[in-house]
């Protein structure tokens, strides 16, 4: 039987696990999953760079595949859709490494990196432009999963978006950009 796969969003001490594999999630200075609200935004800081809580994603087989999935894959299209002094950081850490997020709610994140991810080593250290990773470069993330199993696999792969003082007042879109996971099974 084909396997089935969800993508999941790591939030808070347990963590809470929500499929996100079909629906937006957005990014705030909050640890919560939420496909729009504009509660805790991310403040444009007077000087400096302020920083989304850090979002942890997994995948997550719920049937377990005929053979094996691996080649796991994790890419953006390229271009930052989310305007002026705007980023997106990516790296990934162990499967048993999550971490929660930590920040000030409704001004900042803490900074993504591998002192501050205290459950695991990232890889890299120091978060790397997301949009560097396209479909035909992709960020390839360690880890696999074969028949019988199912749940969680492959490295949590964890993004920060980070916005520094001349970025443009104003709401942005719910979804400005796509992040595709992509793996082979057999």
């Amino acid at each position: 039987m084909v396997a089935t796969i969800i993508i999941e969003r790591l939030t808070g001490a347990g963590p809470t696990r929500t499929d996100i594999t079909s629906i937006n999630t957005r990014v705030n200075a909050d640890d919560i999953h939420s496909t729009g609200s504009i509660t805790n935004p991310i403040e444009i800081p007077a000087a400096g760079t302020n920083y989304s809580f850090w979002c942890n994603t997994q995948l997550n087989a719920t049937v377990s595949p005929d053979n094996l999935i691996d080649n796991l894959e994790w890419f953006t299209d390229g271009v930052n859709s989310y305007g002026t002094g705007i980023g997106l950081k990516v790296a990934q850490a162990a499967l048993a490494s999550y971490t929660q997020a930590p920040g000030t709610v409704g001004v900042t994140g803490t900074l993504l990196n591998d002192t501050n991810y205290t459950g695991g080593t990232l890889t890299p250290a120091s978060p790397t432009d997301a949009f560097a990773f396209v479909t035909g470069s992709p960020l390839a993330v360690t880890g696999s999963i074969s028949n019988p199993t199912t749940g969680a696999f492959g490295n949590v792969v964890v993004y920060q978006v980070d916005v520094d003082n001349t970025a443009t007042p104003g709401t942005k879109p719910a979804s400005p950009e796509t992040i595709t996971w992509r793996y082979d099974e057999t």
